[in-house]
C-alpha cells in the first residue's frame, strides 16, 4: 500500500467536503465535551445526595442512577461516533454529507452498542492472555464499522467476521498507517487539544480510505484484493460515480 498516496487523497477529498471536515469534526468534539460533561452533573448531583442522606439504600439508588446516566450517554456519543465515521466515509468517497450525518444513526442505536460491545468484549477478552493479541484483535475488528455504515442490515457477527477476512494479511500494514500518525497525535499533546480539528478528521478520512482500499472490485463474496477499489483513480477520486 502507498500511505502517502492514501494520505494525499484523504487532503484532496477534505479540501472538497463541504462543510469543511473542521468544522464538523468541531461539532462532534462539543457534543462529545457536552455529553461528558453532563454525566459530571449528575454524577455531581448524586453525590451530593449521597453525601447528605449517608444511607446504604441511598447510595445503591445513586449508585444505580449514575449507571443509567453512564449507559444512555454512552449509547447516545458511540451513535453519534458512528455517524463520524459514516461522515468520513463519504467525505473520502466524494459523496454529499455534512454535520447531519453524526445525528442520522439513532434508529441504528441498539446494533451500533451490540456491536462495540461485541468488539469491546473480545478485546478485552484476548488483552487478559497479553497485550500483543488485544492489539492484534483490535486490528482484526478495526473494519467491522464501516462494514455496518455500507450494511445495515448485516448482522453484528457478520460484520466482525467480514473485518477478519478483510484484515487477514493486513494487520501490520494497518499498524503501520497508524503508527505513521504518531507525529500528528503529539502536534494535537502539543497544541492541548487544538490541533485534534484537524488532526482528526485527518487520520479518519484516512482510514476510511484504507477500508475501501480493501473492498473487492465486484462484491463481497469475489475476494479481497490489493489496491483502490474499481472507479477509483488513485491520487484522482473516483470517476463515473462508480465504487
Amino acid at each position: 500500500m502507498n500511505r502517502a498516496l492514501l494520505k494525499q487523497d484523504a487532503k484532496n477529498a477534505m479540501s472538497m467536503a463541504n462543510p469543511h471536515p473542521v468544522l464538523t469534526t468541531l461539532v462532534y468534539m462539543v457534543v462529545s465535551l457536552a455529553a461528558t460533561m453532563v454525566l459530571g452533573v449528575v454524577s455531581g448531583i448524586l453525590g451530593v445526595g449521597d453525601a447528605i442522606f449517608d444511607n446504604a439504600a441511598v447510595s445503591f439508588m445513586t449508585g444505580l442512577l449514575y449507571m443509567a446516566a453512564a449507559i444512555v450517554v454512552s449509547l447516545l456519543l458511540g451513535t453519534v461516533q458512528f455517524g463520524y465515521t459514516v461522515y468520513s466515509l463519504k467525505v473520502f468517497k466524494q459523496e454529499e454529507t455534512g454535520i447531519n450525518e453524526l445525528f442520522a444513526y439513532f434508529p441504528m442505536l441498539l446494533k451500533i452498542f451490540g456491536l462495540s460491545l461485541w468488539m469491546g468484549l473480545f478485546i478485552f477478552l484476548w488483552s487478559c492472555l497479553c497485550v500483543i493479541p488485544g492489539i492484534i484483535a483490535g486490528l482484526r475488528y478495526s473494519q467491522a464499522f464501516y462494514i455496518l455504515a455500507e450494511n445495515p442490515d448485516m448482522s453484528i457477527r457478520d460484520c466482525v467476521n467480514e473485518s477478519k477476512n478483510m484484515m487477514a494479511g493486513r494487520l501490520w500494514e494497518f499498524f503501520v498507517l497508524q503508527l505513521s500518525f504518531i507525529l500528528w497525535e503529539l502536534l494535537v499533546s502539543v497544541t492541548c487539544g487544538l490541533a485534534a480539528l484537524y488532526v482528526s478528521p485527518y487520520m479518519q478520512v484516512t482510514m476510511a480510505g484504507y477500508y475501501l482500499s480493501l473492498k473487492p472490485y465486484n462484491s463481497y463474496d469475489s475476494g479481497y484484493q490489493d489496491g483502490y477499489a474499481d472507479g477509483y483513480n488513485a491520487g484522482g477520486g473516483y470517476q463515473d460515480n462508480q465504487f
